[in-house]
């Protein structure tokens, strides 16, 4: 599974994805997938929720809002694929 994936992966498998996974998985240095969590975070894409255990430990998990931004898309992508092929 790509990168890319991983939020929607987490989320329909009901599992949490930690700050430091997700930083590890983007390919790009720490600093700049923190600067980008942060201002998804922001922007209400993403939902940041702290460890109850390790208080120094985070998770980030898609927002309603981009789930259902990203199942519109697909839906779209599905619907353009399927008219491509009739």
């Amino acid at each position: 599974m790509g990168h890319a994936a991983r939020p929607t992966a987490a989320r329909g498998e009901h599992k949490r994805v930690s700050v430091s996974s997700l930083c590890l998985a983007s390919g790009v240095p720490t600093t700049t997938a923190l600067r980008w969590i942060n201002e998804m975070v922001a922007a209400g894409w993403l939902e940041r929720e702290q460890d109850e255990q390790d208080r120094r430990r985070a998770f980030i998990s898609l927002s309603d809002r981009a789930a259902r931004a990203m199942a519109r898309y697909f839906e779209e992508t599905l619907m353009m694929w399927q008219d491509n092929l009739l």
